[in-house]
């Protein structure tokens, strides 16, 4: 099609909080065994780390800020409540902000509050309280709205709209529904003839980013929904869910940004940078250090976040690997290089990363999931996922 030139627009692009309300746990040691056997999520920070993600977007002033789901720890309602707190700040700064739900924010029965040596449920939010809650991000202004989904059309700038396709319902978990394909399709349609281009959203991802993660990552239905993108010129998908900054390209040309935790090192955020026909993607790390400064924080941690975080990470991801090691002789450096490389992986930097194939062989050697795991990023080509740029 007929590319539309877009006025310079910056996007930024932030997923998988994974925020928990400071009123929902103690930090006490159930709390703590929780996040330590996890998957290297600074969930012990992360009031701390949405205050400076507010602070820093609101400083930066954006044009729009999307949000690509797993908004909460699972789902919990007054995690729901106080984030969105904390969105209407940015927005009432000026920044444009949309958010979708992710596979944890819905109907979920793991929904917590943490205290002393176990936990209580608590209440979670069905689809209609999630777009009441976030109404002012995406729902309330939407041009259309899906009746089968919580996906929505809302216009950016006058010729670009956001298309957020929403996977997570009750009904069909993960799956793009016939009557979600078929209201996507009408909304590429009107776009087309109203001359507007698109950009699409997801929690879940649309290409496959990795031989491993494909069911329960990658969207049921994605390829008719890839089709039709591609037949409509959508500029880009972006995404979250794997915790992974990762980018791919479909075998016609559209790309795919999937954007890593912002609550995994190094707690990153995506800026897209639209101008004309031509887009610009960097990642940028969450600076929670100066915003700990300059609230006259003492708390160590705080002071040297990026250093605290990339150490939970990767002892997190050590202990992992120790946990399949327990007779290996070559247990400690095997695990060494599997932290190393889990930690490169996340980031998006394999190419910054030295190799060590006598340790990759030697996990090969023990038949795992993590040797599996090794075999799929070895896979993967050792490029830089943290910078794109290309033609729309």
């Amino acid at each position: 099609m007929e590319s539309t030139p877009i006025d310079p627009l910056t996007i930024v692009i932030a997923s998988d909080p994974h925020y928990l309300a400071p009123a929902l746990t103690d930090h006490g040691p159930y709390f703590q065994r929780v996040i330590e056997a996890a998957d290297g999520k600074v969930t012990e920070y992360c009031e701390e780390l949405l205050n400076a993600f507010t602070d820093e977007i609101i400083a930066q002033a954006p044009d729009v800020l999307i949000l690509t789901g797993d908004l909460t720890f699972n789902g919990e309602n007054q995690s729901h409540e106080r984030l969105a707190e904390k969105l209407r700040q940015i927005e009432a700064a000026g920044t444009q902000v949309f958010v979708l739900p992710g596979n944890h924010d819905l109907e979920n029965p793991m929904a917590a509050a943490f205290s002393g040596n176990g936990y209580t449920l608590t209440e979670s939010l069905s689809g209609e309280e999630f777009s009441t809650i976030y109404r002012d991000f995406g729902f309330q202004n939407a041009i259309a709205r899906d009746s089968a989904s919580l996906s929505y059309v809302t216009e950016l700038v006058p010729n670009l709209r956001l298309l957020a396709v929403d996977v997570n319902t009750e009904a069909a978990p993960g799956a793009v529904t016939e009557e979600t394909l078929a209201w996507a399709e009408r909304q590429l349609q009107s776009a087309k003839r109203e001359g507007a281009r698109v950009l699409a959203a997801s929690h879940q991802n649309l290409l496959q980013h990795s031989s491993l993660f494909s069911d329960g990552y990658v969207m049921e239905n994605s390829a008719r929904l890839l089709e039709l993108y591609e037949q409509y010129g959508v500029i880009c998908n972006l995404s979250g869910h794997l915790h992974i900054q990762h980018t791919a390209q479909s075998e016609q040309g559209l790309w795919e940004i999937a954007a890593s935790s912002l609550a995994v090192s190094p707690c990153q955020y995506g800026v897209l940078t639209l101008a004309g026909t031509e887009a610009e993607y960097h990642t940028k790390s969450l600076n929670v250090s100066i915003w700990a400064e300059k609230c006259g924080s003492t708390n160590p941690d705080l002071l040297a976040f990026s250093d605290y975080a990339e150490t939970f990470f990767r002892d997190t991801s050590y202990r992992q690997a120790m946990a399949e090691l327990a007779d290996e002789p070559k247990a400690e450096a095997m695990a060494e290089f599997f932290a190393e490389v889990n930690t490169a992986y996340f980031r998006g930097r394999m190419d910054a990363l030295a190799w060590d194939t006598n340790l990759y062989e030697a996990w090969q050697n023990r038949p795992s999931f993590l040797s599996v795991y090794l075999h799929s990023i070895a896979a993967d080509p050792l490029q830089d996922h943290t910078t794109l740029s290309f033609h729309f």
